[in-house]
């Protein structure tokens, strides 16, 4: 039983989420208890251990004049499994996450979009091609560089640029899965910046390599079943509005499974889902040219 000793309870208590329900000063004598400019203060605390029933119990220590905490605010602590009254404040927990919090609020403000980019530059749709990532401090570097598409409808082509991020973004930044968006220097494409505070546009697309082998496969192609493993979007759209998506498949007469990028109407997009069944037309002479034939019937589920 651990009682009352703060070290054990720090040691082997149990961890919870706690949150201030009412402070009070300590007095004494009808005056308030201080030391050094720091108040004693009695905090009633309302804990939620994660998975068991919520408890009351109270918590007294000396707290700096501009840093009381108020009603309202959540900590960590550590409570007495056998006698749920016995808490202490998890300071270690409390300062992983205010350096947490600390280095996200730096990784915001190191990786804001230059100003001059922000107000003029050209929003884009980057897919990620390689990102190096460096230690600096409590951020990473990542060095990304980008397949850019911008809304202006110029040429697409390759831009390396820097940002700082807080570790978990820069775990989110996976070369050949992740798309970002990106603002380029109007005079200047070559010169980006990857925004975070902007949602990623879809970007219209004429080119014929990319459009015309789902409209040849469609046209001259075998018919044959299909079966959605993957897919993802990909940010792009055709003239006519269709959205285009990497979609990885695989095929009835030989299970054969590769990917390809085709265009989905607004209408079949619900349908379009991992494990779904569609019929298809496959080029004889170009295998890996396929698409998915959305005009015939909806979706089915396979039969496991």
């Amino acid at each position: 039983m651990f009682g009352g000793n703060k070290k054990h309870i720090l040691a082997d208590g149990k961890q919870a989420l706690a949150v201030v329900t009412d402070v009070e000063y300590a007095k004494v004598a009808g005056m308030t208890v201080a030391r050094n400019y720091n108040y004693k203060l009695k905090l009633t605390m309302m804990v939620r251990p994660e998975g068991e029933a919520p408890f009351e119990a109270c918590y007294s220590d000396y707290f700096p004049q501009y840093s009381q905490p108020q009603t309202g605010a959540e900590f960590w602590v550590r409570y007495d499994p056998s006698d749920p009254s016995q808490i202490e404040l998890d300071l270690e927990q409390i300062a992983k996450d205010n350096a947490a919090f600390d280095a996200q609020v730096a990784a915001q403000s190191a990786s804001a979009v230059p100003a001059d980019l922000a107000a003029n530059g050209i929003l884009g749709r980057g897919a990620v091609v390689d990102v190096q990532k460096t230690q600096v401090g409590p951020l990473i570097n990542c060095s990304v560089t980008v397949g850019v598409r911008l809304v202006d409808g110029s040429d697409p082509y390759r831009a390396t640029c820097n940002i700082p991020l807080a570790p978990p973004q820069a775990d989110q930044l996976v070369a050949g899965s992740t798309f970002v968006t990106v603002r380029a220097d109007a005079h200047d494409h070559s010169r980006i910046a990857i925004s975070l505070t902007e949602e990623t546009p879809v970007v219209t697309i004429s080119d014929p390599r990319a459009l015309e082998p789902p409209a040849r496969a469609l046209r001259d192609g075998r018919s044959c079943r299909v079966k959605v493993i993957s897919h993802q979007r990909q940010w792009l759209q055709t003239p006519t509005g269709e959205e285009i998506y990497a979609i990885k498949v695989r095929v009835d007469y030989d299970n054969s499974e590769f990917q390809i990028n085709q265009p989905v109407p607004a209408a079949s997009a619900a349908a379009l889902q991992d494990g779904m069944e569609f019929a298809a037309k496959r080029l004889v002479a170009e295998p890996n040219v396929l698409a998915i034939d959305w005009a015939p019937a909806a979706a089915t589920t396979p039969v496991a």
